[in-house]
């Protein structure tokens, strides 16, 4: 399916009630459901899994994890529509964010649409703490009974679709287009990277006490610290010696970091990525 803003000029200009889900519409992010079972095993879903497969009354469910947006990818073909139907105006049309989500995580969701450019100060958030398809739905339909003539609803679950469109049969003046959009499926996987702390940069600086030119985390849990100075090899082994047995070094390890140092031209393998863009 393809969404090109001609095709949504005319609902972006006529748009009474625009509704989008958030996970795996407008973002993918890393945050997983915990699943405890009967007999104390233990798995992990996706809200996409989630959404397909429901709850099982005998298992224990922990939604701990949708309190932040993890490691979050944009789903750009959505937000653009968000971004073009914001932009529009709010002059007759209500623009909303209406998510399964507990109202614990508003301030998150907030967050991170800022951060991509999106105007929150026109959106309506809605966190329903039920991810019941009818729960959406009866929102939408309680928004219709107050005066909403012109709806669209866009979410990755086929099952909150669905709910939504059963509304046809009972308002069958209201225009209600709710379409099933899976373009989440189409990012590439991305292994999630310990978060550095910039007071663990700072740390790091601090307790080496010399100067450092770059940083870079290496497969999530190694540190490796740039000297600003190219120094001899018999240099380097006597720093690399004495940094080895430091308790500053002891520290770090303890606290999930190893940090290693080398000189100013030493290569790095890859994969790397760069913790302190100042410096480079």
């Amino acid at each position: 399916m393809s969404f090109s803003f001609e095709k949504w000029r005319g609902f972006i200009n006529e748009s009474k009630l625009r509704v989008f889900d958030f996970d795996d519409t407008l973002v993918k992010s890393q945050s997983k459901i915990k699943i405890t079972r009967p007999d104390g095993s233990t798995d992990e879903q996706t809200p996409g899994e989630y959404a397909i497969e429901g709850e099982d009354p005998e298992n224990e469910y922990d939604f701990s994890e949708f309190e932040e947006v993890i490691d979050p990818q944009e789903i750009e073909k959505v937000t653009n529509i968000l971004r073009n139907v914001v932009n529009a105006g709010t002059d007759g049309r209500e623009v909303v964010i209406l998510t399964a989500r507990r109202p614990v995580s508003e301030d998150a969701i907030k967050n991170y649409l800022e951060e991509i450019g999106i105007d929150i100060s026109r959106i309506t958030f809605v966190l329903l703490g039920d991810a019941d398809p009818l729960a959406k739905s009866e929102w939408i339909e309680d928004k219709i009974k107050e005066g909403a003539t012109d709806v669209l609803f866009l979410d990755d679950s086929g099952k909150n679709v669905d709910a939504v469109l059963d509304l046809k049969q009972q308002y069958p003046d209201i225009k209600i287009d709710a379409r099933q959009v899976k373009y989440a499926e189409e990012l590439p996987e991305e292994n999630p990277t310990k978060q550095v702390d910039p007071e663990i940069i700072d740390m790091i600086k601090e307790y080496v006490g010399l100067p450092i030119r770059a940083m870079y985390l290496y497969e999530s849990d190694t540190i490796f610290a740039r000297l600003e100075e190219a120094y001899d090899s018999k240099t380097m082994d006597e720093v690399y010696s004495y940094w080895k047995e430091s308790n500053e070094l002891h520290k770090l390890q303890q606290m999930g970091y190893n940090v290693r140092l080398v000189s100013r031209e030493a290569s790095i393998d890859e994969p790397n990525i760069p913790l302190t863009k100042d410096l480079l």
